[in-house]
């Protein structure tokens, strides 16, 4: 329930075997890499100067950065249409895939593929075309032509007159009576096909671009006869039923041996795109890699609890030197450690912002806070079961998201019982605390309790948190340091004892206490300097930092006033809860019906579970984000991100 220790780790090895310990590097999935090249650059590339290591350090005067090989793409390329040709559907995977060829050998024996590939599939493409032409052709040109018996040569053997055939739809047709007269041909009705009716129209030669234009006119759908088709329409059906037998007989061939090949290469295809793909994923990764003529350089971050494993897989290689630097001026990665209760609750953290890595992990306190309030205002055993499951279903595709909501539904479970709701109704089972229509101002004092005690917590872990950053001024005279909590108690103990009648802390001392946390908050600048023992006191603009002092101790009066009575809504919502569910309860007894008064009290359910659930959602997170980080959080850092195979 922390933020991990982090510790740099700097690699020297020879050139050869830079991608196989880049893969093992993948693999393990623990190591952030930075770039190398900037490391060196900076002096933060460190390691111990020795004999053996000389040579090492002479080759840092030439190293350059590296040169991503664009003919991954290409490869790549080759690879999917193979796969597309063949119809292999499997996914190459890169996981188990060792580092065992260059990518000329990849290249050289995928062209090699492809190329015993072309021949059939190139057939088989113009194939399939023709086929594809032919049915076409004949199924909306020559199928229904019975009655026409004339040669197509016949007709294109005419000196004087052209010819053309084509397909007419019924308004179309009924244009053409109308026009006929104006026409300057002869159309005959030749038969029927699903385009329409089929025409055959003889008009002059010399009137060719007239007749183009009124057929135009027309929508008239010419069918194009090839010239290898001479015979009479119904020779020329004949024709296509034996070239279309022709094409099914020599497609089925071709992909026989398309089939064949698949089986031959299948396998090896899958691995080879699985080696492309391994090798550019290395050379993406590449590019925060130090290279030299010998040796390469890598640098990244690593769990100090996980050294010891990543130094072990790197043993293999004798000739890398692997070297571990646990002071840095560098900033480090936050990698959150939580157990598997806390851990969905990083998601919500996270979306706000990664903790830096000098701050606390408010991963736990987010959680139980959030769980609390949730619960307080969506108490219910029936729909917070409905959450539970939903959460459930939701983890499949979105773990931390879907655990997140498994909790919430458990909190809501939780409630429900002290709440006595079972999906509203409140006389199913007894209620183990209190009903909260029935208890107002109790459930709305409970809840500005609960938001003072979160907030003091907030405020202690600001405190913290000012400490590790070694930030005396925020830490001790800031407004959410040791002088802000001293005067929220303050104010709250007068104000809180007043109300119920109580001298808990006796006027005059609570006044003195509350003006000495103003006085620090005033005055933090030259305090924090005196406890440094740095000089000036103030700074250059003395008068205007005490005028910004005065307006931050308004600023900080409000927020201390807003940031407690924001929880009354804590309260508010618990009792809309219980509203909502009665007013459509309301509504089924108005029905006055069984049926009626069960409909609504489903649809009551689904309108609470689906809508006022996701404004308590949000609502809970604007009290996290808003009224407790703004008091300790500033998630500034940076994720841990460790290179893998995955991403």
């Amino acid at each position: 329930m922390s933020v991990e220790k982090m510790t740099m780790m700097n690699i020297i090895g020879k050139v050869g075997e830079a991608d196989l310990v880049l893969k093992d590097i993948l693999q393990s999935g623990k190591v952030d890499l930075v770039d190398a090249m900037t490391q060196i650059e900076e002096n933060n590339f460190l390691f111990d100067v020795s004999d053996e290591n000389i040579d090492r350090l002479i080759d840092l005067n030439s190293i350059t950065t590296f040169e991503k090989d664009e003919r991954y793409e290409e490869l790549l390329k080759k690879g999917e249409e193979l796969k597309k040709i063949l119809g292999i559907k499997t996914e190459s995977e890169i996981h188990e895939t060792s580092v065992e060829m260059k990518k000329e050998d990849i290249l050289n024996e995928l062209d090699d593929i492809c190329e015993e590939v072309n021949e059939p599939n190139a057939m088989l493409q113009a194939m399939q075309r023709e086929l594809e032409y032919l049915e076409d052709f004949y199924a909306n040109s020559f199928k229904e032509l019975k009655e026409f018996s004339v040669p197509i040569s016949s007709l294109r053997e005419m000196e004087y007159f052209s010819f053309k055939m084509g397909t007419l739809t019924k308004e179309d047709r009924n244009k053409l009576k109308k026009n006929y007269e104006n026409i300057l041909a002869i159309l005959l009705h030749t038969g029927t096909s699903v385009q329409g009716e089929v025409y055959l129209v003889l008009y002059p030669t010399s009137l060719e671009e007239e007749m183009k234009r009124i057929l135009r006119s027309l929508n008239f759908r010419e069918i194009v006869i090839p010239k290898e088709y001479s015979g009479t329409p119904q020779e020329i059906r004949e024709q296509i039923i034996k070239n279309k037998d022709r094409l099914y007989r020599e497609i089925k061939g071709q992909e026989d041996r398309l089939a064949e090949i698949k089986a031959k290469y299948g396998d090896r295809i899958e691995h080879l795109i699985a080696q492309v793909k391994l090798l550019s994923k290395l050379d993406n990764i590449k590019e925060k890699i130090a290279f030299s003529k010998r040796f390469f350089y890598m640098s990244g971050w690593v769990a100090q609890s996980e050294r010891e494993e990543i130094k072990k897989t790197l043993g293999k290689y004798g000739d890398t030197l692997v070297i571990f630097k646990d002071e840095t001026s560098l900033q480090p990665p936050t990698k959150l450690k939580n157990n598997w209760f806390f851990r969905p609750f990083e998601w919500l953290v996270n979306l706000y912002g990664t903790p830096n890595y000098n701050e606390l992990d408010p991963t736990p306190f987010v959680s139980l806070s959030y769980m609390l309030l949730f619960g307080i205002m969506f108490g219910d055993l029936g729909q917070g079961f409905v959450f539970l499951i939903a959460g459930h279903f939701l983890s499949k595709k979105m773990k931390l998201f879907g655990g997140l909501i498994q909790r919430l539904g458990i909190s809501s479970m939780i409630f429900g019982l002290l709440y006595g709701a079972v999906f509203g109704i409140e006389t199913l089972i007894p209620a183990l605390w209190m009903k909260p229509f029935e208890n107002i101002n109790d459930i709305l004092i409970f809840a500005i309790i609960v938001g003072v005690v979160i907030l003091l917590i907030s405020y202690v872990f600001g405190i913290i948190n000012a400490m590790k950053r070694h930030d005396i001024e925020e830490g001790l005279f800031g407004k959410e340091g040791v002088a802000g909590v001293v005067l929220y108690l303050t104010v709250l103990v007068l104000v809180g004892g007043g109300m119920l009648g109580m001298n808990i802390l006796p006027m005059p001392i609570g006044v003195g206490i509350a003006v000495l946390a103003l006085l620090a908050i005033v005055f933090r600048l030259p305090l924090t300097h005196l406890i440094e023992g740095k000089r000036p006191l103030h700074g250059s603009d003395i008068s205007g930092y005490y005028v910004e002092s005065i307006f931050s101790l308004i600023e900080t009066f409000l927020a201390m006033l807003s940031g407690t009575i924001s929880f009354i809504r804590v309260g508010a919502f618990a009792l809309t809860h219980v509203g909502l569910f009665l007013a459509f309860e309301t509504m089924g007894h108005m029905i006055g019906t069984a049926a009626g008064n069960i409909l609504m009290i489903v649809i009551g359910n689904i309108f609470i579970i689906s809508l006022e659930a996701l404004i308590v959602f949000i609502q809970g997170m604007r009290l996290q984000y808003y009224e407790m980080f703004s008091r300790y959080y500033k998630g500034d850092g940076r994720e841990f991100k460790p290179v893998s195979l995955e991403n």
